[in-house]
């Protein structure tokens, strides 16, 4: 057994469905730390069995010698670096620890970072530690781990319970969910605690079928993922993205020959091109950002195929919501622009101009020139947008 090999969890017990958590850190790490962390395995393991004993919980510790060592350490990259071992262990959810500090993307400062996409979160120790009070660092352990599990577990933030978000975790937060949070949690870990697809005897031995067996299988719970993390908000994080599209906008609206090529232009085939377009600027940042590599697996694996699925799914729905919202941008900016000119524009004489045909074309030409601006953003800062539920 290789030193990074973790011990085999404990049997379930009866014919509760199980669900393994997967504790990761760096074996390098300081006795004090390991030994916090073996007491918040043990403490939130029993906490779980109370609250959901419908299940077989297990929670492994599982220290690596190949632990991320670049400061400050990038949380997309421990993401990735757990969601990999979370998928070659068969892992339903891994939390990797550190005592170093994390990087920040969106905010000042980050003690956790939580990816529902990936079923992974990050928990840096480093400002919990500073904190001499044992007790109180132990409490806040507690609390921002059970915070991030349940934005695994597809939990929103509620004031009024250990999901209240907090800028820094100082032991005095509420420590459990609400009622309706365990609720809610018990439903979401129902599916998870399914077998398999690659244990069934049905799974396929190809790779379409497979993905199209998982889309059967998972089709609204993969849905309900894919909606969960608001992509609408994606470009508010991108400014290349953003300005490359408004920059692009902007020359449209100048250029009397793109109103005469949408003069030109079929409604239907107009609509059949926005399908196309939009598809084909998903696929652009798809792999144009390596976006592919998320949820490596040497073998066809059940939750390999729903990380992919899950991220295809966000970038095309925040495509379409960008869509929506430069088709609302350019509608509006034609209802003010005088007819008489636009009219003249497009050749169209005295007929009167049809707005929401302009308005769609408009704003198809700009999400074109939105997946050249999103190639343009730095690989690691798209990947973020798209897997971080949110920086805590």
């Amino acid at each position: 057994m290789s030193e990074n090999t973790p011990p085999n969890p404990p049997e379930s017990p009866g014919s509760l469905p199980p669900v393994t958590i997967g504790f990761v850190f760096d074996g390098g790490e300081s006795p004090e730390v390991q030994q916090r962390v073996a007491w918040l395995r043990d403490t939130l393991l029993r906490s779980l069995q109370r609250d959901f004993p419908e299940f077989a919980w297990s929670i492994r510790l599982m220290p690596r010698r190949d632990f991320p060592q670049d400061l400050p350490l990038d949380p997309l990259e421990l993401l990735e670096f757990g969601s990999d071992i979370k998928i070659e262990y068969g892992l339903d959810f891994l939390l990797v620890f550190s005592s170093m500090p994390l990087k920040a993307r969106f905010d000042q400062t980050v003690s956790g970072v939580p990816s529902n996409m990936l079923e992974t979160g990050v928990v840096t120790l480093s400002r919990l530690l500073e904190n001499s009070d044992s007790e109180v660092i132990d409490r806040a352990m507690l609390a921002l781990c059970r915070h991030i599990l349940g934005h695994l577990w597809g939990l929103d933030h509620n004031e009024d319970s250990v999901m209240r978000p907090r800028e820094f975790w100082s032991g005095d937060e509420p420590l459990d969910w609400s009622v309706e949070e365990k609720k809610d949690i018990g439903a979401y870990l129902q599916n998870i605690a399914d077998p398999r697809l690659e244990e069934t005897s049905v799974a396929a031995t190809s790779v379409w079928r497979f993905y199209i067996q998982v889309l059967f299988r998972e089709g609204v719970v993969l849905a309900r993922d894919i909606l969960l993390f608001r992509s609408w908000l994606m470009m508010l994080h991108l400014g290349r993205f953003t300005a490359a599209t408004a920059v692009s906008i902007i020359f449209l609206f100048l250029s009397a020959e793109a109103w005469e090529m949408g003069a030109a232009i079929r409604s239907g085939w107009l609509d059949l091109i926005l399908i196309l377009v939009l598809l084909a600027a998903t696929l652009s940042l798809y792999f144009g950002q390596n976006l592919q590599g998320v949820g490596r697996s040497d073998r066809m694996m059940e939750q390999a195929v729903r990380s992919r699925i899950v991220l295809f799914g966000t970038l095309l729905v925040g495509m379409v919501s960008f869509w929506i919202n430069l088709f609302i941008v350019s509608l509006g900016v034609i209802y003010l622009l005088p007819d008489g000119v636009l009219a003249g524009w497009a050749g169209l004489g005295d007929q009167p101009l049809p707005m929401v045909h302009f308005a769609k074309l408009m704003a198809t030409f700009g999400i074109l020139a939105s997946s050249l601006g999103g190639n343009l953003e730095e690989e690691h800062d798209l990947k973020a947008v798209l897997v971080y539920t949110e920086e805590t």
